[in-house]
């Protein structure tokens, strides 16, 4: 639960220094007089939250998670009585979470949430998602989620009525948790997520303007809407939507400083600009691809690639992954890749790193498809093109080994589908858990004593991981069954697809999405274990396909 101070008059009374009986949303002293009720404002307070395991598991420990002192923000009550809020909050935007990592959803969520009154749009936008992701974690089926969703809807349709909201940090951060709530649902409905929220949060950058107490909020909120719009644009091969691109030149992507997803989303952005003007012309052919603009094409996939090495030279020395082997006794119930996995700070920090895996493939792929067209200029290059590919193949196996040796460190031995009892259950492992007490760096990301930052760090993955690798995951097999450009299959690892693809089938049992084939699997082991080997790479494929289509305007690769 929430501590909030106590509340006073509405801010009008307060001016005019009369009584207030604090009724909502407007008080009737205002009401009466035919005054504009300026709203409840309360007095400042530490955000703390209380433990409430025991309502999902009756052997649940305690946990300390206080936030940081430093952190003070302007609180009121929750949008519901339950705990579907502070669990949220708590699991999703308060752990794992820093701003120097931030891309600006989660990481403000909390401050800006807590400045608004409990019937606003932010308010029931959150209680409506806080109640989904709840929901999923205990298995049931309840409507309270779409009564909620459907709440926050309508109130913000009555938000966007006045003119002074279409801007304001709240109102955004509304919007693109509503796109939150539908991307779940197209997830686990296993069908094509629709766009209107993200459509409405992009169309709101022109109208962008300082949060009403914090400059630097709003600021990380219009970074998370061209993060999430650089995002769809590469996973759709699409350009950027005209207003994005329209806010990028006159005002730059970086609205935050020293911020290494920042910096990586302006690479992004070139990514999604070539990675876009390719496909149109893979497909046509390469039938007006002349050599100066294969040459210029060419330049540019260097470049980019450049600029991606050179980001790695920028992020902190913390950031970077710790690889262990099998010298680390790493727990033998955990599945690796090639006896390795990499750990990292948090699960943002190493999906940031991801990213930048994926789009360098991207680029890897690019310049397969200008093998293919030189060849077709130049009908004597065959053997050069042969050495061009034999040059790419070793750093794509490079960035794939990257993506795999990561799993662990997301998924540890997590194999069943998650429940509220993973939190307090001591069979879980994961390979970081037991270096994280030992690694001076990584202690400064935690304010606590290391033993609780062990434990809070072990109950962010157990929240966060599976969602957090299956986008890659997922990338990695479309990579591989891909029917435009060039064909990538030959470029893995012997054995790695099946890896990855039996990878990836647990992270959906764990998350209890299921395939459209598996009308008659039970839920009780791994997906793959139920299926033909035969049919296993089709289902597989298919699956990924399907569930990509309802992340597509999900933050991440």
């Amino acid at each position: 639960m929430v501590n909030y101070g106590r509340s006073g008059g509405c801010v009008t009374c307060r001016e005019r220094r009369v009584k207030c009986d604090e009724a909502k949303p407007k008080c009737r002293a205002c009401h009466r007089l035919r005054l504009q009720c300026g709203g409840y404002k309360t007095k400042y307070a530490n955000l703390k939250f209380k433990d409430q395991s025991h309502k999902f598991h009756s052997q649940s420990v305690m946990v300390r998670s206080a936030t940081k002192p430093t952190q003070e923000y302007s609180l009121r009550p929750l949008s519901e009585p339950d705990s579907a809020v502070p669990f949220y909050l708590h699991h999703y935007a308060r752990m794992g979470r820093d701003m120097s990592s931030a891309r600006g959803f989660y990481e403000v969520l909390i401050p800006i949430y807590c400045s608004q009154q409990q019937d606003s749009a932010l308010s029931l936008a959150v209680s409506a998602v806080a109640s989904q992701v709840l929901s999923l974690w205990r298995h049931d089926n309840s409507p309270r989620p779409q009564v909620a969703y459907a709440q926050a809807v309508q109130c913000l349709r009555r938000t966007l009525q006045d003119s002074r909201e279409w801007g304001s940090a709240a109102t955004i951060l509304a919007v693109l948790s509503l796109q939150l709530f539908e991307t779940i649902a197209a997830i686990y409905g296993l069908r094509s997520s629709t766009q209107i929220h993200h459509n409405g949060a992009v169309s709101s950058l022109p109208l962008a303007r300082a949060g009403d107490n914090n400059e630097i909020l709003s600021a990380y909120t219009r970074q998370f809407i061209l993060h999430s719009e650089i995002c769809s644009a590469i996973r759709q091969g699409r350009q950027l939507q005209t207003v994005a691109s329209s806010w990028i030149r006159d005002n730059g992507l970086f609205t935050v400083p020293d911020n290494p997803s920042a910096a990586l989303d302006a690479i992004g952005v070139s990514v999604a600009r070539l990675q876009a003007q390719l496909k149109l012309e893979v497909q046509s052919g390469y039938v007006t691809l002349s050599r100066e603009a294969l040459s210029e094409y060419i330049a540019k996939t260097r470049q980019v690639d450049q600029q991606l090495l050179t980001w790695t030279q920028c992020v902190p020395d913390h950031w970077q992954p710790l690889r262990l082997t099998n010298g680390w006794s790493i727990d033998s119930s955990i599945p690796v890749y090639q006896s390795t996995c990499e750990i990292y700070p948090s699960c943002q920090i190493a999906t940031i790193w991801n990213l930048w895996r994926i789009q360098r493939i991207l680029i890897i792929k690019m310049k397969l498809s200008l093998l293919d067209a030189q060849g077709e200029l130049e009908c004597d290059s065959m053997p050069s093109n042969l050495q061009g590919v034999a040059e790419l193949q070793p750093i794509f196996q490079e960035l794939v080994d990257g993506v795999c040796y990561s799993v662990p460190f997301y998924l540890g031995n997590l194999r069943k589908p998650l429940s509220i009892a993973d939190f307090t259950d001591s069979t879980i492992l994961f390979p970081s858990s037991h270096v994280l007490g030992h690694n001076v760096n990584w202690n400064k990301q935690f304010s606590y004593h290391p033993q609780v930052a062990v434990e809070e760090h072990r109950r962010h993955i157990i929240a966060q991981g599976p969602w957090h690798v299956m986008s890659p995951l997922s990338r990695l097999l479309t990579f591989h069954s891909e029917e435009y450009g060039p064909p990538m299959k030959t470029l893995f690892r012997p054995g790695q697809y099946e890896w990855i693809r039996d990878q990836f089938l647990r992270v959906t049992t764990l998350l209890h999405i299921l395939p459209a084939d598996a009308n008659t699997y039970s839920g009780c082991g791994s997906v793959s274990e139920s299926f033909d080997p035969r049919d296993l790479d089709t289902m597989a494929e298919n699956h990924a396909s399907r569930v990509r289509q309802g992340a597509t305007f999900m933050s991440g690769p």
